[in-house]
């Protein structure tokens, strides 16, 4: 097994995790008991600046370090475990910040040698990294370290240095409530390294530097970095592409598509099925660029694509959008695909977009304006959350524009800015050719045009090239999107 494909997890099956966060929200508790009489490892003084910075560094920086990691470990504790890395980071340093204090101020004497201070931060600084490369891209193939790293120190503290003291002189409530928050903290991340388990897909385990919906490209020439930077937008980026379709075949595999039972089969399903199948042989082509990064989709593919409830001017529009797998068939993308426009034409315009949408209309030009800064801001860093990409249609892997019905011929749409698809299909209406045929007389033959534009930044030219004449042999000969494929490639790592 590929060491890319495996990494450390907590399921939320797994009790760990609920007993980790629990330990790590009670310690949140504590915190905000000491702050709020004064009871933290220092106290507040009358000068401001003292006051703030110890109130930051002792309480308002392990709450926000306590909340996060119990979030992340909640929410992404099975597939995303890395991103409890930097609240782990933030928790490493309150607890430099606290020892600092503890041995700046005479009173407290508990850290009285420099040695002891800087052991101390040497240790905090050492788990931090030790969970870091643990939770992370399998850079440590055994927990044994994480574990051993927080289980030690905890058992040191609560058995040698405070039960012991405890019995002998007793311990006033200020110092057992500080004590106790912070072996909740240290017992929340010894029962998270004993609990993780180790899993393994036949992907690439998600890492840092990854997005919810694409996984990043590691491994391209610095040639492609660089475009990115020179070429920083889509449009700025897009090459144009046109094609024309001989369609004799096509239109006698619809037919027989139709028989089979598969009504309102069509030019649109094979087109999509189509590119589906070039997906899987060629997946650079279901590359995207975001926060000046290129990332694979990693198999999933998403369509995009315009629907009418109507086929008159006045009806309604609305955007939906399809899920595939690498391997389905042409009747897979017809169910998966027809699931969806039914659906969109059989209710209300009230979809989650649309949702989405009226509801950032209605808000004032000028906030309107911030919250689509804001969301762009979010997606260019890869915090747009995945629900919210899902209801987007600017997210996706290919948006496709049907002209046909409309009898007129394919424009070359634009990409969008705002979002991540990289390629535009749009087909036109069928028209008739007459050609002079073998014997010399004149034969007629229809033809369907199609435009791609597309975002030259994702992969080569030479590799374009090979997908479009992928797609337009799959077209010519569509029987072949019946069988699955035989193999799936893989994007690069």
């Amino acid at each position: 097994m590929d060491n890319r494909k495996i990494s450390f997890g907590i399921s939320l099956k797994n009790a760990g995790a609920w007993v980790s966060a629990a330990l790590m929200l009670a310690a949140v508790l504590l915190r905000i008991v000491l702050a709020a009489n004064n009871w933290l490892e220092t106290p507040l003084r009358t000068e401001s600046a003292f006051n703030g910075w110890a109130l930051v560094l002792l309480c308002i920086l392990p709450v926000i370090a306590a909340v996060a990691f119990s979030a992340e470990l909640i929410g992404h504790g099975k597939d995303r475990l890395y991103k409890t890395s930097f609240p782990v980071l933030l928790g490493a340093g309150f607890f430099i910040a606290r020892i600092s204090y503890m041995f700046a101020d005479p009173a407290c004497g508990e850290v009285t040698h420099w040695w002891h201070l800087v052991l101390c931060i040497l240790l905090y600084i050492a788990a931090a990294v030790i969970w870091d490369l643990t939770v992370n891209a399998y850079r440590i193939r055994t927990k044994l370290p994480a574990v051993l790293v927080f289980l030690l120190p905890l058992i040191v503290h609560l058995f040698v240095l405070d039960i012991p003291a405890w019995v002998k002189s007793g311990a006033d409530t200020p110092a057992l409530v500080r004590e106790i928050s912070i072996l909740l903290m240290m017992a929340s991340l010894a029962a998270a390294a004993i609990f993780m388990k180790k899993y393994s897909s036949e992907k690439f385990r998600p890492r840092r530097g990854d997005r919810p919906d694409g996984r990043l490209i590691r491994s391209l020439d610095p040639l492609n970095g660089v475009a990115i930077y020179i070429m920083p937008n889509r449009n700025g980026a897009a090459v144009y592409f046109r094609d024309t379709l001989e369609c004799t075949r096509l239109e006698e595999y619809i037919r027989k598509k139709r028989a089979e039972g598969l009504d309102g089969f069509g030019t649109m399903h094979a087109i999509a099925a189509a590119y589906v199948r070039v997906i899987s042989q060629r997946p650079a082509c279901n590359r995207f660029i975001s926060g000046q990064k290129i990332f694979t989709r990693d198999g999933e593919m998403e369509l995009s694509m315009v629907v009418k409830k109507d086929m008159t001017a006045e009806a309604p529009e609305t955007i939906v959008t399809v899920y595939f797998s690498p391997e389905d068939t042409a009747e897979d993308v017809y169910r998966k695909f027809n699931e969806q426009v039914v659906e969109a034409k059989n209710t209300p315009l009230d979809s989650g977009f649309d949702k989405l949408a009226g509801l950032v209309n209605a808000v004032p030009g000028v906030v309107k304006k911030f919250l689509i800064w804001f969301l762009k801001t979010l997606d260019y860093f890869g915090l747009l959350p995945r629900w919210l990409m899902r209801l987007s249609p600017f997210h996706g892997s290919v948006f496709v524009t049907a002209l046909g019905s409309l009898g007129v011929p394919p424009v070359f749409h634009h990409l969008y800015d705002f979002g991540n698809i990289p390629v535009f299909i749009a087909f036109g209406a069928r028209h008739t050719e007459t050609e002079t045929g073998e014997d010399g007389a004149p034969v007629h033959k229809k033809y369907v045009d199609y435009t791609i534009v597309m975002d030259e930044r994702i992969c080569d030219g030479f590799y374009y090239a090979s997908a479009f004449k992928l797609f337009r042999r799959y077209l010519n000969n569509p029987e072949k999107l019946d069988q699955r494929p035989d193999k799936i490639v893989e994007d690069v790592f």
